[in-house]
């Protein structure tokens, strides 16, 4: 018997048995949006963890003061040190090769401009800043050397990108950042601010890509984010706040290859340490450890939806191998029949083969429409993870659908070829 006389056969058997059929492929469909839901969330977090790496370096280390109470716990004596500018500034020069050495600083400092106040974050960089984690689109310009040379007053603000679509969570979210709405209402470029005691001319706006396209977003972590960029040297001098003059908060490092970490973490500990001898008590970290530390939850809630997925889907198979193993009594008299006129036991087995998997591949194609607007409908709701969606998700999850048909076949499709002809024909 050809293909198609088959797939033919198995057509109209399903169509006379409409709702049998219906409530079948209807189990399956149910696992194939499982599936797609969760090939969504682990395309997701794949994502994330590449931009991450991606905006923040491949050899990305961060060196930073070690937290005072975890170092009493750990038995070591606090002191009063801290990491400077001139560490960054011997990292980089016994190191030259290395991709990035940004130290940085941040203040807490309170923001003046005409009847406009509010306290902000201002973060303290040099040049090398840029180098890693640029996101935004520029407006005006950025410090230069000659603004770090000088202490130079000037700034850059950063505007956040806001949400091409606001998830549905948010609209419940009554708070607004009084900062973000003045700058995105005025024209801030040349103008004159002051933040604590100094004025400060305004030489740059970030604009932030929106949330459902920004890196950091999608990333999902990290501390307060500055709203306002100083050059480094100027934040230590001028700018109010915790650290004294010399003070810087972290360094941040990229080796330019993920394979150097450990070299350079060892390398960078020992410069700083020479510099310091035991009295700074800091930490250089592997920035791979703090995005698989973020991602640990996502990865447990992805597995336990695959896991509901693949119980979706197999409880599909069994409906498939009730209602074939169903079939076979019901159409013993026709198997007789088709044996009798010269049907091998391979025939029947494929005929009752090709009716389950094409019971997979509808139940397939109605999960994957189901789960596309599904998961279409969640995006629009803000939904970051679900604007994952391939195309090559909706295939494989017909195909698991299809194969889920043919394996829940097997062992019915071998009961109907078993079955002898003579006592098939006197079946009533």
């Amino acid at each position: 018997m050809s293909i198609l006389n088959l797939i033919k056969t198995a057509f109209v058997e399903i169509r006379n048995n409409k709702m049998r059929s219906f409530l079948t492929f209807f189990s399956i469909s149910i696992g194939v949006i499982s599936i797609m839901y969760t090939l969504t969330l682990i395309y997701s977090m794949n994502y994330r963890t590449r931009k991450a790496i991606e905006i923040s370096g491949p050899g990305r280390l961060n060196v930073e003061l070690k937290n005072r109470w975890r170092a009493q716990q750990e038995g070591e004596e606090v002191v009063n040190d801290f990491l400077t500018l001139d560490d960054a500034k011997s990292v980089r020069r016994n190191f030259p090769e290395l991709y990035m050495v940004a130290p940085i600083i941040t203040k807490w400092v309170r923001l003046s401009d005409e009847m406009f106040e509010q306290f902000v974050w201002v973060m303290g960089v040099d040049l090398e800043w840029v180098k890693r984690g640029w996101i935004y689109k520029m407006k005006g310009r950025f410090i230069n050397q000659y603004d770090i040379d000088n202490y130079a007053r000037v700034c850059v603000l950063i505007e956040k990108g806001g949400w091409i679509k606001k998830p549905r969570w948010l609209k419940f979210w009554k708070w607004k950042d009084r900062f973000q709405e003045y700058v995105k209402h005025n024209d801030m470029l040349g103008k004159t601010i002051a933040l604590g005691n100094s004025l400060y001319k305004v030489v740059g706006v970030l604009k932030e890509p929106p949330a459902e396209k920004n890196p950091k977003t999608f990333i999902g972590f990290g501390g307060w984010e500055p709203n306002i960029i100083v050059p480094i040297t100027t934040a230590q001098r001028f700018l109010s706040g915790w650290s004294n003059s010399a003070g810087i908060e972290k360094i941040y490092i990229d080796t330019g290859s993920p394979r150097t970490i450990e070299k350079y973490k060892r390398m960078v500990k020992q410069t700083i340490k020479s510099r310091h001898g035991t009295k700074l008590l800091f930490d250089v970290k592997d920035y791979r450890e703090v995005i698989k530390s973020q991602l640990a939850d996502k990865q447990r809630d992805m597995i336990t939806v695959l896991i509901i997925g693949i119980i979706a889907i197999l409880a599909g198979g069994i409906g498939i191998m009730n209602v074939s193993l169903a079939t076979i009594y019901s159409r013993i008299k026709e198997i007789g029949v088709r044996r009798a006129v010269g049907a091998r036991q391979i025939d029947i087995m494929a005929q009752f083969m090709v009716e389950a998997m094409m019971l997979g591949f509808m139940g397939g194609i109605a999960g994957v429409i189901i789960g596309f607007l599904g998961i279409k409908y969640l995006a629009l709701k803000g939904n970051m993870d679900m604007l994952m969606l391939r195309w090559w998700m909706s295939v494989i999850a017909v195909l698991a659908a299809t194969l889920t048909g043919f394996a829940a076949s097997l062992y019915p499709a071998k009961v109907a070829a078993r079955l002898d002809p003579i006592e098939a024909l006197r079946y009533e």
